[in-house]
């Protein structure tokens, strides 16, 4: 292991190199796989809220802990990242997620679990993710928006591999048993990609550190920060409860399940296409056309009545919009704030989806274990993404005056 730490120099490659992709491939692995166990916590949500005779919003802290842990994680790997590179926090990431899976199997309370998925989850995805977001945007420059594009649109394509394979492991072997296997296998996974990742040439030297005083005093730092809080609240809130609220209308455990792989799909079809768009067209308007549309989604989610079809329309919603918030989000960074000390910016701006991620989910648990109803619930989300958008549109053309 120390040797594939020591091999993590800038590299003599140049920018947009095959090289380069094999980088953004790497990560997107990483990504898919991270993201597809991650994201399969809404099929044993419910297994386990009953072996530990817990409340809706007691169980999704777990969630929530882990969210809140690895975005607000980046403020400290971000840094670190810009000034060892992404590799040896990729190895930290693989000990962390893989023993706290194993961990979580064995835990007799889920207090305990909060320690052991929240801590062991969530700070082997803060090692990795925004180092790695900043290394794969280092790696480029004229394909940067589409190889962003392919790095977080892993996120979708675990989301939609993933999960479905997650759910069926859960009902039929127990989460417990479910955990054992995931963990196990994240950690080989996560050794094979860091052996294809390497610091871009660009990074000469240490990355000089940028103050977080310097970072959130930019006149454009506000928008960014509080519209990403008020719509990831909203976000994660569908990734707990979708699969819940499914199955009380009368769909299946497997067609519910099935309802986060379409937010995978949508993801996906988000990442690429508006990743991919982001090199052609204003990626502020992108983004902020990605903020415009959730408010939309959560209304059909409201007026839905249980149809399954329509909430598979609000799941692909969901999905095409925040996949492309995530895919542009590292853009505008690299435009607002140039690479230099990148990590340490997106450090930063991914405390507010952490927030989000600890706010929503316990928030909306409590809700429902005193209303029994998910209206509330959406209209509640329905504002938030709306004041979201509202906060972004100064954003809409670029920087503001």
């Amino acid at each position: 292991m120390r040797s594939l730490v020591r091999a993590a120099a800038p590299s003599p490659h140049r920018l947009d190199s095959p090289r380069a992709w094999a980088v953004a491939v790497a990560g997107s692995a990483i990504n898919a796989w991270t993201f597809g166990v991650f994201y399969s916590f809404g099929a044993a949500f419910e297994q386990m809220a009953e072996e530990f005779d817990a409340g809706l919003g007691a169980t999704a802290a777990v969630f929530s802990i882990t969210t809140f842990l690895f975005f607000a994680g980046g403020i400290v790997t971000g840094p670190i990242g810009d000034r060892h590179g992404a590799r040896p926090l990729v190895l930290f990431g693989a000990l962390a997620i893989g023993s706290g899976l194993l961990l979580t199997s064995h835990v007799t309370s889920l207090a305990v679990g909060y320690v052991t998925y929240g801590l062991g989850v969530g700070a082997g995805i803060a090692a990795y993710l925004v180092p790695m977001t900043a290394c794969v945007g280092g790696w480029f420059d004229r394909r940067r928006s589409v190889a962003l594009g392919l790095y977080t649109g892993g996120i979708g394509i675990g989301t939609v591999a993933l999960v479905p394979l997650s759910e069926w492991l859960i009902r039929t072997q127990g989460w417990r048993f479910s955990f054992r296997v995931l963990g196990a296998s994240s950690f080989v996974l996560y050794l094979v990609a860091a052996m294809v990742i390497t610091r871009p040439p660009t990074v000469a030297r240490p990355a000089a550190r940028r103050p977080v005083g310097q970072i959130i005093r930019a006149p454009w730092f506000a928008h960014l920060y509080l519209a990403g809080l008020f719509m990831s609240t909203a976000l994660f809130v569908p990734f707990v409860f979708i699969v819940k609220y499914a199955t009380e209308h009368g769909a299946s455990s497997q067609a519910a399940a099935a309802l986060i792989s379409v937010i995978g799909v949508g993801s996906v079809l988000g990442r690429f296409g508006l990743g991919a768009l982001g090199a052609r067209i204003n990626p502020f308007t992108l983004s902020f056309l990605a903020y415009a549309i959730q408010p939309f989604g959560y209304l059909i989610w409201l007026l839905s009545g249980g149809s399954y079809l329509a909430l598979a329309t609000f799941a692909a919603i969901l999905g095409a919009a925040y996949g492309g918030y995530v895919a542009l989000g590292p853009v505008l960074a690299a435009e607002l704030y140039g690479l230099e000390g990148l990590g340490a910016v997106l450090g930063v701006l991914f405390t507010s989806a952490g927030l989000g991620g600890l706010i929503g989910p316990i928030a909306a648990g409590v809700l429902l274990d005193r209303t029994d109803s998910f209206t509330v619930v959406i209209l509640t989300s329905i504002a938030l993404c709306t004041l979201s958008t509202v906060v972004f549109l100064p954003l809409r053309n670029g920087r503001p005056a």
